[in-house]
């Protein structure tokens, strides 16, 4: 009776060390999409405004910009380098790209209404499959 008391023992023990053993994987590891957006601010230019901000996709896999959108401008344009307007914008994965004056960047046109320095605005960037992932963006 002892040895089976001792078999049931190591037995069980052994069940509950093995179930102790718990792997959460990361996002690198599932190979997601993960972008984190940051330093967004919108500069104010006559008539319109343009937005920058760092996209950080962390994930493993890609995702393409498809198209930004505010409540304080009736139109945001994504558009390249030189100004011209593009339909969209690849966002590869463990990448990080920049909306910035030289490169790619969100034109703002049509406003709803004034933008002040130092109010913050949100503009949604709309990702072909993550969808709309707001941004916070300080004016200047």
């Amino acid at each position: 009776m002892t040895r089976r008391r001792l078999v049931r023992s190591v037995l069980a023990l052994t069940v509950l060390a093995l179930g102790a053993c718990v792997h959460y994987p990361t996002i690198e590891d599932i190979g997601s999409i993960r972008i984190q957006p940051a330093n967004g601010r919108v500069v104010r230019d006559g008539n319109r405004a343009v937005f920058y901000a760092d996209l950080n996709n962390t994930g493993r896999y890609g995702d393409v910009l498809t198209r930004a959108e505010t409540p304080v401008a009736r139109r945001a344009t994504l558009v390249g380098p030189r100004g011209s307007s593009l339909g969209q914008l690849d966002v590869p994965g463990q990448t990080l790209v920049r909306l910035e004056r030289n490169g790619p960047h969100v034109v703002l046109s049509e406003p709803k209404r004034a933008l002040e320095p130092g109010e913050v605005i949100v503009v949604t960037l709309v990702f072909e499959k993550i969808g709309a992932l707001g941004v916070a963006a300080l004016v200047e």
